[in-house]
């Protein structure tokens, strides 16, 4: 068995707890590895990710659709990606020498720019507006019919997974992971009548930006993209193949809300 494993930078408490798993996985006979932006990863069979949810989201952007599990293994605060407790850790480390670990999948995006290339998110796809430039202006078009077009600082394409993300921050729906949906929600809109949108996750949403927009750029999980340009048509619709995630058996995800919300406190 390979196993990968990915640290969020900068911590002491995550590269020691991902110390101790290398050591558990060598005694095992399991191969492990660092991964970064440089490493290949294919021939894994599951990554290890020690961090939040930032850390995740670029494992995952590394995973693609390529099927590898990853288990996120939670340190420090707000997360809703990293289920798996420090106290639960080597009792999973343990299921996953033996193969016997429960995943769920999670539907990812794709976004596709004309000769310019495409990229998979596992949260949400945004255009957003320059740091200080004027509102921008976004045509939006859904399976070929033209929905409408905004005066905003920007617009989200999010999953379910992401819409306790950045969806949740613009006042998006919150929906449950395992659905499969597609959630448009505009950003800061020039109109009151302009409202967060759920469609079916089949749909093929299209979005251009208008030439008298200002600065735009495409950000893709939370990374920027690319500059987005008048001429570039931005298409977003549901991936191939879905991301893998390796879930807690202690955490039910109604109780992450709660927790990580603070639903129920006075």
């Amino acid at each position: 068995m390979k196993v990968g494993i990915v640290v969020k930078k900068d911590s002491a408490q995550a590269l020691k707890m991902a110390e101790k798993v290398e050591g558990v996985l060598a005694k095992s006979s399991c191969q492990s590895v660092r991964i970064d932006r440089e490493k290949k990863i294919d021939g894994l069979d599951l990554i290890f990710v020690f961090g939040g949810d930032g850390t995740l989201l670029y494992a995952a952007s590394l995973v693609g659709e390529k099927g590898i599990p990853i288990l996120g293994v939670k340190i420090g605060g707000l997360g809703f990606l990293t289920e798996v407790k420090e106290q639960e850790l080597f009792d999973m480390v343990e299921k996953a020498v033996c193969q016997n670990l429960l995943t769920e999948e999670r539907m990812l995006l794709k976004a596709e720019v004309k000769g310019k290339g495409s990229f998979i998110a596992l949260n949400d796809i945004a255009i957003g507006k320059g740091i200080v430039s004027r509102m921008i202006e976004i045509e939006i078009n859904v399976d070929g019919y033209d929905l409408t077009s905004i005066r905003a600082d920007g617009i989200i394409v999010s999953t379910p997974t992401g819409s306790t993300a950045y969806c949740l921050a613009a006042n998006g729906p919150i929906v449950h992971p395992r659905l499969h949906a597609l959630i448009i929600v505009p950003v800061a809109a020039h109109s009151l009548t302009l409202r967060p949108l759920v469609i079916p996750a089949e749909s093929k949403i299209t979005l251009k930006v208008s030439g008298k927009a200002g600065e735009a750029h495409l950000v893709i999980d939370g990374r920027e993209g690319m500059r987005v340009m008048e001429k570039d048509v931005v298409k977003v619709m549901k991936a191939q193949k879905p991301l893998r995630l390796v879930a807690s058996p202690t955490m039910n995800y109604y109780e992450i809300l709660r927790t990580k919300l603070g639903w129920g406190g006075k």
